[in-house]
């Protein structure tokens, strides 16, 4: 007969811990030809997005942060496979980080960008994207992944 307190046991994280993983979703906003990316308050561009907050789905914690960053409501019109980056921090402990990009269509163009989360808003292409200063990170999700993320468009 089949144990589940036993295998509650034996996969509690305080006994066998797995990872230790940062939880994210993005979303891609592309109308005419742009992009819609915002900086942040260190001075780093990236598409909107942030921590997904304990209770929430990606998708619902992806319209919070469009609503809480840019004062818009908006619609998730796709799901693109998550990223996943090892070790984000090469600490000893390590810890990972999980990201859940969406494409998203706004329900409004009247952006009222929240100056304490955005310091800037622009639309670009994606092939001005290089003249803009991304984190590493966010540089590499966007060159291995912005042409699939785009293809959610067509």
């Amino acid at each position: 007969m089949a144990d589940l307190e036993a295998s509650r046991r034996a996969r509690d994280p305080h006994i066998l811990p797995k990872h230790l993983m940062m939880m994210a979703a993005s979303g891609t906003i592309y109308e005419d030809g742009k992009l819609l990316v915002v900086r942040d308050n260190q001075g780093f561009w990236a598409g909107v997005g942030g921590w997904i907050e304990n209770g929430e789905t990606p998708e619902e914690a992806i319209v919070r942060e469009v609503r809480e960053e840019l004062g818009v409501e908006s619609k998730v019109v796709a799901h693109h496979r998550p990223f996943i980056a090892w070790n984000v921090t090469n600490g000893e402990m390590p810890i990972h980080f999980l990201l859940f990009p969406h494409a998203l269509r706004l329900l409004s163009h009247d952006l009222k960008p929240d100056p304490a989360e955005v310091t800037g808003v622009a639309w670009v292409t994606p092939a001005d994207l290089e003249s803009y200063d991304m984190t590493p990170h966010v540089r590499n999700i966007h060159d291995l992944r912005l042409a699939e993320w785009l293809a959610a468009f067509d």
